[in-house]
């Protein structure tokens, strides 16, 4: 399966880090969706079906954890990818995310290059 067959949702409040993410996976040739807080990710979620999420921890509205929890579920059913980012990597952050299927947290600042590797070792793993 090539990229262009595959759907990335990135989610977060901050406008810049949403693009930067954004411009790095449609130059990989991913289609490429965005929600700014954890209710509209989840929102998509249900309605697009992505291949990976990206997702902020500390967000209006539906924050990373719950949207989470939320969505872990989902997984069974159909795998998919969750990255979680945040500023600050707290202890219970650790244990939390662990507990998720397909779930990562990367702290911020991250680099995009290295978010996208962990989506394509996501997927040379089987993970799709």
């Amino acid at each position: 399966m090539d990229n262009a067959n595959r759907t990335i949702l990135i989610v977060d409040d901050e406008v810049h880090i949403r693009r930067i993410l954004e411009l790095k996976f449609k130059n990989a040739g991913f289609r490429v969706l965005a929600a700014k807080n954890g209710q509209e990710g989840l929102d998509l979620v249900h309605k697009e079906s992505p291949d990976a999420v990206i997702s902020d921890i500390n967000m209006p509205k539906l924050d990373g954890k719950t949207f989470c929890l939320m969505t872990d579920p989902l997984k069974q059913q159909r795998p998919f990818l969750t990255i979680m980012v945040t500023a600050r990597i707290h202890p219970e952050d650790q244990v939390w995310t662990e507990q998720l299927c397909d779930t990562v947290l990367i702290q911020k600042p991250f680099s995009p290059a290295r978010i996208l590797e962990t989506v394509y070792d996501y997927f040379s793993a089987g993970g799709l």
